[in-house]
């Protein structure tokens, strides 16, 4: 008696287990030069924040993308992320600019102030898990009375909801980033276009433009290749249209 024929259902797991195997073993192209992007892509950072939080957003361009832009915000609690980008609340904090032909130089800035902007939302110490004095509470101040009779150093604590607030706040840190991103440190940092045996280095000339003058002084101090000047804000309040730069204006 013959045996029946062997049903080719039957290998189709098999077979779908090798294709499985030489997906995964493919060796994926990768890109040999770096992206470019259009014309002037990189030469000019526009610096957004929240008018009531202080969160802030990086971008390329000077309207805000409200799908792509909106995925530099994390969620650090309940009501503490957007659901969508209002044209009241936001608007431009800065523009950085680079010299004609050194976009490549300005991506690399991109990167770094969104890499620090991440750190300081993710990795912080136990310190800021205490209230700063600004935001102690009429009951904190009581409190702080109470235990130093007792000779106790009380440090109100900031509840779940105050943190999230807080760590929303990145403006502060964003133009300190700012000033030491532009100044050449870090690794890899293409703001540094030579360096001597002595230790010298030249960096590319960068310009700031700030919507309010005042808010530069949130950093230390500045480098030598940066300069200073404002921008002229629309005649009506919008986070995501900026009016164009106006002419620089002394520091």
């Amino acid at each position: 008696m013959n045996a029946p024929p062997r049903t080719r259902l039957g290998q189709l797991p098999g077979f779908l287990r090798t294709c499985v195997r030489q997906v995964h073993s493919a060796r994926r192209q990768r890109p040999t030069k770096e992206f470019q992007g259009p014309e002037g892509h990189g030469e000019k950072i526009w610096v957004f924040s929240h008018r009531r939080s202080d969160q802030v957003i990086y971008s390329f361009k000077e309207r805000l993308d409200g799908f792509h832009d909106l995925k530099q915000l994390p969620f650090n609690g309940k009501k503490t992320k957007p659901a969508k980008l209002r044209k009241d609340y936001w608007s431009p904090l800065a523009m950085i600019r680079f010299p004609a032909g050194q976009g490549a130089v300005g991506r690399s800035v991109f990167q770094k102030l969104r890499e620090l902007k991440h750190l300081h939302e993710v990795a912080w110490t136990d310190e800021f898990r205490y209230k700063r004095p600004d935001e102690y509470t009429a009951a904190d101040r009581k409190k702080i009375a109470q235990e130093k009779d007792k000779g106790v150093d009380y440090r109100p604590v900031r509840s779940k909801e105050e943190r999230a607030i807080a760590l929303n706040e990145q403006k502060a840190n964003a133009i300190a980033d700012m000033a030491v991103v532009l100044a050449g440190q870090g690794a890899g940092n293409k703001v540094v276009e030579s360096e001597s045996e002595d230790g010298g280095r030249r960096l590319v000339d960068v310009s700031v433009s700030w919507a309010n003058d005042q808010d530069r002084g949130f950093a230390e101090s500045w480098s030598a290749n940066v300069t200073h000047d404002l921008f002229e804000q629309p005649s009506y309040s919008s986070g995501l249209e900026t009016a164009p730069v106006a002419e620089a204006k002394a520091a």
